[in-house]
């Protein structure tokens, strides 16, 4: 029998597990490394995670509270698909609340942020330049993270990050050679709008930048509602070009 010592520390280490899978769930959803309408297998993901079935479960109940995930009564937990009226209406909301970090933070973004954000996207630009991906969608995160931090308002972050893990796997209709590196021109007049303290003209070049990969979206969608559905893989989603590596 355990003692009471043992149980706490088995409790805390289930915790432990709980938080690194959620992470690492959060951010392969915003990475777009889940398709939508792929279905998560908790035994998978256990052994991916190198845990117990527990803290995956617990993982996807918060990821299914969320909304980033849907719990079908049949295939169980499930990216939920990349329908046109789903993806217009995280559109519509993420340019309104995305538009308004943007525009806040013109007004109290410090010059090391500044900085930060001219590397990021200095770094995506050699990405698209040497044809090297890999990393391009993570850094494009960081780069609007950072301008919505920078933004003061944990309440909007909180807010931002849930309509990422939403539409994170419709990053993976826009993840080609073709699409890469479109929104940098964009990147380019937010940072200099941030520059001059010009909240209406970061807030401008911000919903741009997620209207023409939104434009990208939904067409495909649109097109993808009339073709016969396919199957569903059912483990985490890698970029080819950062297993070739």
């Amino acid at each position: 029998m355990l003692d009471r010592k043992d149980a706490t520390a088995g409790s805390a280490a289930q915790k432990t597990a709980h938080v690194r899978v959620h992470t690492g769930l959060k951010e392969a959803l915003m990475n777009g490394d889940f398709l939508p309408g792929q279905r998560l297998v908790v035994r998978q993901l256990a052994e991916q995670y190198r845990t117990s079935a527990m803290p995956v479960r617990e993982a996807l109940r918060q990821l299914v509270s969320d909304e980033a995930m849907f719990d079908h009564p049949n295939r169980g937990v499930i990216v939920p698909e990349a329908t046109v009226a789903r993806i217009s209406d995280l559109v519509r909301v993420r340019c309104s609340v995305e538009g308004t970090a943007a525009e806040w933070a013109a007004t109290t973004i410090t010059p090391e942020e500044l900085d930060e954000l001219a590397k990021l996207n200095s770094l995506m630009r050699e990405c698209v330049e040497s044809n090297v991906m890999a990393n391009y969608l993570g850094l494009n995160r960081r780069f609007h993270f950072t301008m919505y931090h920078a933004a003061r308002s944990p309440l909007i972050q909180q807010i931002i990050e849930k309509l990422w893990l939403q539409a994170g796997p419709f990053l993976n209709i826009v993840r080609s050679d073709v699409t890469y590196g479109l929104g940098l021109d964009h990147h380019d007049e937010m940072l200099a709008a941030l520059r001059r303290a010009d909240g209406a003209a970061a807030r401008k070049a911000l919903v741009a930048d997620l209207r023409e990969a939104a434009d990208i979206i939904l067409r495909a969608a649109a097109a993808a509602e009339v073709q016969p559905a396919r199957k569903r893989p059912t483990s985490v989603r890698r970029d080819p070009k950062a297993q070739a590596r």
